[in-house]
């Protein structure tokens, strides 16, 4: 969700300069609504099984194929449809590409990589735009009608992977004290992570949860909200697509490159040598010190900096 996310902003920037380029965009069906509604892009086409969308893809001709991702998987579909292929120096089987875009500074945040992906295409845009997701009418006329009008947060504690995931009951801790601020609090989560959001749901008094959104709900009930706490994750970026203030608990992952992009953020780190990691385990510790590390207080401070909260008397 998040990388399709991020793909807005330079995707908007292109869009902007060049308005007669039709853009179509190659996605995992599950995440073909980040673009849904959105008018930057002409066409969605959704992956689902590989010999489908390959058959798919052999009937289609491009002015250009760009590769994002680099991965083998992608490299094929770039290969069965029909135009030049991009992609960059760093690549895999990078003598199949007829272009190839120099590799991106290691520490410069994903939209801005791919922004000087595009620069060096022939964008001539300076500086990429915050991301983009349009309103979803309904979902949020359901969303405002189950909050009327109250004041709400939305704390979303899952994540992929343990070294992203902060502890259940600090995210409870952080609940608890917006409570007190006359606050309600929502809680979400994906696929999986039903059993870990209730965890915090449970210590959390009279605090709602919401279970099996589909992306758009997510957004319009994100979008209404307050603020958004939540760990690196896709829902994040959603935050930022939206325009919600964030607050986002960050353990393993390069929040130099990863961080909340347009919009006014507090990313909660403390400094590792060992970081960034690949995340899947800690490689130095039994568990994953960095996310362990982060407190409730840290994470209070930056809710009160964002939502100008006041200490409880």
């Amino acid at each position: 969700m998040g990388d399709c996310l991020l793909l807005t902003s330079p995707v908007r920037a292109l869009k902007e300069e060049f308005p007669q380029f039709r853009i179509s965009v190659l996605v995992e069906d599950r995440f073909a609504p980040c673009f849904e509604g959105n008018p930057d892009f002409h066409q969605i086409l959704r992956a689902r099984s590989k010999s489908s969308t390959g058959s798919h893809l052999f009937t289609r001709h491009f002015n250009a194929i760009i590769n994002l991702h680099g991965g083998p998987t992608s490299l094929a579909y770039s290969c069965a449809a029909w135009g030049r292929r991009i992609g960059a120096n760093q690549y895999r089987y990078a003598k199949l590409y007829n272009g190839l875009v120099p590799a991106p500074d290691p520490v410069a945040h994903t939209v801005e990589s791919t922004f000087e992906m595009f620069r060096w295409l022939g964008l001539r845009a300076e500086k990429p735009p915050s991301l983009r997701y349009e309103v979803h009418a309904e979902s949020s006329r359901r969303m405002q009608e189950r909050f009327k009008g109250r004041p709400y947060v939305v704390i979303h504690p899952g994540a992929a992977m343990a070294t992203k995931r902060w502890d259940a009951a600090r995210f409870a801790a952080v609940g608890r004290t917006l409570l007190e601020q006359q606050m309600t609090v929502a809680i979400t989560c994906g696929p999986g992570e039903e059993a870990y959001a209730g965890q915090v749901a449970q210590e959390i008094p009279k605090s709602t949860i919401m279970l099996g959104l589909s992306i758009p709900e997510l957004a319009e009930l994100i979008r209404g909200a307050r603020l958004y706490i939540g760990n690196d994750s896709g829902p994040m970026h959603l935050a930022a697509a939206v325009g919600t203030p964030t607050v986002a608990v960050w353990g393993s992952s390069d929040s130099r490159r990863w961080h909340p992009w347009g919009v006014d953020h507090r990313v909660i780190q403390n400094p590792f040598e060992c970081n960034p990691c690949p995340g899947y385990r800690c490689l130095v510790a039994e568990s994953p010190l960095c996310i362990e590390s982060v407190t409730i207080d840290q994470v209070n401070e930056a809710v009160n900096q964002l939502i100008g909260v006041k200490e409880p008397c």
